[in-house]
């Protein structure tokens, strides 16, 4: 999951310095491309834990995830459905066509680099400018991709400690998006 989160959130950067050059968007359809390449990578190496994770566990993939859920908090702050969204949008990815009504979203059309970032959906998350990946859910809120990755593992990382995984006791840094936060996890023992 941590190299796939730190190759997407290149690509956003990469993508945030292309509009910076020109804002057209014909000039930075590449680097939305690879954006929203990488968000789904990011996405599917997240997800894909649900399966293993019920499969060892004898749960459901969707027991699984609730459970994870609960558990997207960095600091005291919980960002609710990050998970459903990782899970919609790798699954989006794979499949192009339209999604199972229990994803967030209908399908891959809704993941869309476009817009900047600012003032859309909570203050300090994703990038602090220039587009970005969003993901527009079907009761139209929208959400920044960039904002669910370090969530999403730090909800898997108390999930696996949690689960009785041993994780290395250091810190995890997952996203430097916004200079005003940095999403560090850090594992501790006990």
């Amino acid at each position: 999951m941590l190299p796939a989160a730190r190759d997407y959130e290149r690509a956003e950067h990469d993508l945030s310095a292309a509009f910076a050059r020109d804002a057209d968007p014909q000039s930075w359809i590449a680097e939305g491309q690879q954006a929203k390449r990488r968000a789904a990578e990011v996405a599917i190496a997240i997800d894909g834990l649900a399966d293993r994770a019920a499969a060892a566990l004898r749960l459901t993939p969707d027991e699984v995830r609730t459970r994870v859920g609960q558990r997207c908090i960095l600091g005291t702050a919980h960002r609710a459905g990050c998970i459903d969204r990782v899970c919609a949008v790798a699954n989006a990815y794979k499949h192009a066509g339209p999604l199972r009504a229990k994803h967030p979203i209908e399908s891959e059309s809704d993941v869309l680099a476009t817009g900047a970032g600012y003032g859309i959906d909570a203050f300090g998350v994703g990038k602090c400018s220039g587009v970005e990946v969003l993901v527009n859910q079907r009761d139209g809120t929208i959400r920044k991709s960039l904002a669910d990755v370090p969530w999403s593992i730090a909800g898997w990382f108390q999930f696996l400690a949690d689960s009785g995984a041993v994780i290395p006791v250091q810190d995890y840094v997952v996203c430097t998006a916004c200079s005003a936060k940095r999403h560090t996890l850090i594992a501790r023992e006990g």
